[in-house]
C-alpha cells in the first residue's frame, strides 16, 4: 500500500495547478479531473487540485516541497491506531510534517463539499485550530482492487516533543485505555490533569475553540478530538516549539499542569501542542440511530459520544473550559457544581445514587437550596447513598439507603465513615431514577 501511494503522489505531484495559485475564494470553480495510471496496473483519482494547491498556498506550503516531503522517503506507519474506532490506517512523511490518513467515501465527499467554506474560514481566522487539509485522493492500489480514499493533512504535533499524548472528546464513553508508555491516552484518563497558561493565550485559545466548534456546527459535524501533547521540562529542558506554526495555538504553549490525585500539588512545567482532529464525521442516519439506542442505555451511566453537532459542540466546550485555565484560576473558582460534573466525564457506580441534603432542623419550610428529600417507595427513608463524585460525608449529610435490600446502612456521620461507598468514578444523578 505505501508503495502505491507514494507511486500516485509523485504522479499527482504533476497535476494541473495554475501556476499563480487560485486564492480561496475560486475553490468552487469546477475542477480539473485529475487520472493518473501505476505501472501496476493501479490508478490514482486526484481530488481538486487546484483547491488543495490553494489551501497549500494559503498555509505558506510550497508545491514541490509539499510532494517531496511525501514521496522523497519512505513514509512511517501504516497501521491503524489501537485507540481508534475506525479502523483507518494513517501514516506520518519523514520529516514529520504531514499525515496521511484513510478515510470512508462520504468522509471524503464531506471535505470537498464544505472545501470552499472551509477555505473561506480558515482565510478568515488564521490562528484556527482545526486540521488543515492538503490533499486528498482516491487509489486502486493495484488492477481490480477496491478503491481506498485517502486525505493528507498537516501534523498538528509537528515539532512536538512529549511524554503524554491524549486524544480528546469531552465525553466518558469508551475514553478510558490502560496507561503504557506511547500510548494515546484519552478523557478519562486526563480526568485528574488541568493545564494553567498565560492569560492572554488562555482568552485566545478558549475564542477560537467557540468559533472552530461553530463553524463544525454549521458543518453538521460532531466527533471531533482535541489532540494534546505534553512535555514535563522538568524531565526534558529542551522546549521544542515550532518555528513556522500554521496557527499561533499550534507549534506549541507555555503551561503548568497540575495533578488532582498527586501528594505533591506543585504544578508542573510544561510545553504543550494542541489542534483538533477528525473532523469529517456527519450527523448522519447511522448516528442518529446509535443516539436514540444509547440515550434509552448507557446514556444512564456515561456521556455518550453520538449527540448531535448542536450537544456536542457545547459540550467539548464546556470540557476545555474546566480543563484549561488562566494562570490566576482555579477550578474551584471558575466553576458551579453543575459544570464540574459534566467538565469530568466519570462512570456512574451503578449501586450508588446522590439526593439533595434535607432541610435544616430549624427549617419550618424545605430551603430552596437544601430540600427535604423525598420518600423513597414510601418507606420513610431520608436518605440516599453518596456517590464518590459527592462531598465527603460528615456531620448532616444523609443516611446511605441501599436500594436492593431497602435498609439504611448507617445512623450516623460515624457510622458512614467506617462503612464507606465502593464503585467507580460517578456522575450523579436522582434517587428517582431507581426506577426509570
Amino acid at each position: 500500500m505505501r508503495v502505491a501511494i507514494q507511486s500516485g503522489l509523485t504522479l499527482a505531484s504533476r497535476a494541473p495547478v495554475e501556476a499563480a495559485h487560485p486564492t480561496a475564494y475560486q475553490i468552487k470553480a469546477k475542477p480539473v479531473p485529475s487520472e493518473f495510471k501505476l505501472s501496476n496496473g493501479g490508478s490514482l483519482h486526484v481530488c481538486n487540485p487546484r483547491g488543495f494547491a490553494a489551501l497549500r498556498d494559503l498555509a505558506g506550503i510550497d508545491h514541490d516541497s509539499f510532494f517531496a516531503s511525501l514521496t522523497r522517503e519512505d513514509l512511517l506507519g501504516g497501521g491503524i491506531q489501537e485507540s481508534g474506532k475506525s479502523g483507518a490506517m494513517f501514516w506520518s512523511s519523514r520529516d514529520g510534517r504531514f499525515v496521511l490518513k484513510t478515510v470512508a467515501e462520504e468522509e471524503l465527499q464531506k471535505l470537498l463539499s464544505f472545501l470552499p467554506s472551509y477555505a473561506r474560514y480558515l482565510m478568515e481566522h488564521p490562528d484556527s485550530l482545526l486540521t488543515r487539509y492538503f490533499g486528498a485522493y482516491q487509489l486502486a492500489p493495484s488492477r481490480g482492487a477496491t478503491v481506498v480514499c485517502i486525505v493528507v493533512m498537516n501534523n498538528v504535533l509537528e515539532g512536538a516533543r512529549y511524554h503524554e499524548l491524549y486524544d480528546l472528546k469531552g465525553t466518558s464513553e469508551d475514553r478510558w485505555v490502560d496507561e503504557v508508555d506511547g500510548k494515546c491516552l484519552k478523557d478519562t484518563n486526563f480526568g485528574p490533569v488541568t493545564i494553567h497558561c498565560a492569560a492572554e493565550t488562555n482568552e485566545t485559545l478558549h475564542a477560537v475553540l467557540q468559533s472552530d466548534t461553530q463553524f463544525l456546527q454549521r458543518l453538521h459535524v460532531m466527533d471531533y478530538s482535541l489532540i494534546l501533547s505534553i512535555q514535563y521540562l522538568d524531565k526534558d529542558m529542551s522546549g521544542a516549539f515550532h518555528p513556522k506554526p500554521l496557527s499561533r495555538l499550534m507549534g506549541g504553549l507555555k503551561g503548568t499542569v497540575q495533578f488532582d490525585n498527586r501528594r505533591s500539588k506543585e504544578p508542573e512545567s510544561c510545553i504543550f501542542h494542541i489542534g483538533l482532529v477528525d473532523t469529517l464525521t456527519t450527523y448522519d442516519f447511522k448516528k442518529q440511530i446509535a443516539h436514540t439506542l444509547k440515550s434509552n442505555t448507557i446514556a444512564h451511566f456515561y456521556d455518550i459520544d453520538t449527540v448531535p453537532p448542536d450537544e456536542y459542540a457545547e459540550r467539548f466546550r464546556s470540557y476545555f473550559q474546566c480543563k484549561i485555565l488562566a494562570e490566576t484560576e482555579t477550578l474551584e473558582s471558575f466553576l458551579n457544581v453543575d459544570t464540574l460534573k459534566r467538565a469530568e466525564p466519570n462512570l456512574t457506580d451503578l449501586l450508588s445514587f446522590d439526593s439533595p441534603l434535607p432541610a435544616p432542623a430549624s427549617s419550618a419550610t424545605p430551603s430552596k437550596s437544601m430540600p427535604v428529600v423525598e420518600n423513597l417507595l414510601d418507606l420513610d427513608v431520608i436518605g440516599g447513598a453518596t456517590c464518590l463524585s459527592s462531598p465527603p460525608i460528615g456531620p448532616g449529610s444523609p443516611m446511605n439507603f441501599d436500594p436492593f435490600s431497602f435498609e439504611v446502612v448507617g445512623n450516623s456521620a460515624k457510622d458512614l465513615h467506617a462503612q464507606p461507598v465502593q464503585g467507580g468514578y460517578g456522575s450523579s444523578f436522582a434517587s428517582s431514577d431507581l426506577l426509570a
